[in-house]
């Protein structure tokens, strides 16, 4: 379970959280939803200890999150970012960049339930459309298996039969937690709950 307690945050004097209460069970799939500027990717960003709150506590299985405890819980996030703007120049090299060849026969699993052929792990991501790339990020992040997975825009560049795709592989994931942020009224339509910014 994560877990908000009386969460406050601004920048540069603007408020962004103010006293922000929200318990997200374990397995459960939430989404973050608002306009640009709300503060979904800072909720994120919150989760994994890049941002520290002005007042409040945050808690990951009942763990606050601190400076001693969050090298051990990032242990247990994936995140797939919306800007997918990696050091690597296809997803072979990011299998070996993040050293998960172990769990090829799983990222080919992923890829064939979002519509992809294995063999797109070898191609050159500049020959590539954003949504195939962010789907073999995604396939590649999953693949780790981590309880948590956090998703900044997930659909940002996937069509409507990619975003139904998406959302069978992430039905599949019963025990998996996953926050997301996102605007898309398809993917709000089908989250457990929406925390609306």
């Amino acid at each position: 379970m994560i877990e908000f307690r009386n969460i406050s945050l601004s920048f540069q004097g603007n408020s962004i959280f103010e006293n922000f209460n929200e318990k997200i069970p374990a397995g459960a799939k939430i989404t973050v939803g608002g306009a640009s500027g709300r503060g979904k990717s800072s909720l994120l960003k919150l989760i994994q200890g890049y941002i520290i709150p002005d007042s409040g506590n945050i808690s990951v299985d009942s763990e606050e999150i601190n400076s001693k405890s969050i090298h051990h819980l990032r242990k247990k996030m994936a995140w797939i970012p919306q800007n997918i703007n990696l050091p690597v120049n296809s997803g072979a090299e990011l299998v070996e960049l993040m050293q998960v060849a172990r769990h090829k026969k799983t990222i080919g699993h992923y890829l064939q339930m979002l519509d992809l052929e294995t063999a797109m792990l070898d191609k050159d991501f500049s020959t590539i459309s954003g949504g195939q790339k962010q789907r073999i990020v995604i396939s590649i992040v999953l693949s780790l298996g981590k309880p948590i997975v956090l998703m900044d825009e997930p659909t940002s560049s996937l069509d409507e039969k990619s975003i139904d795709n998406l959302l069978k592989v992430l039905g599949t994931l019963k025990s998996t937690t996953i926050v997301s942020a996102s605007h898309n009224n398809i993917w709000l339509d089908h989250s457990d709950k929406v925390i609306k910014l």
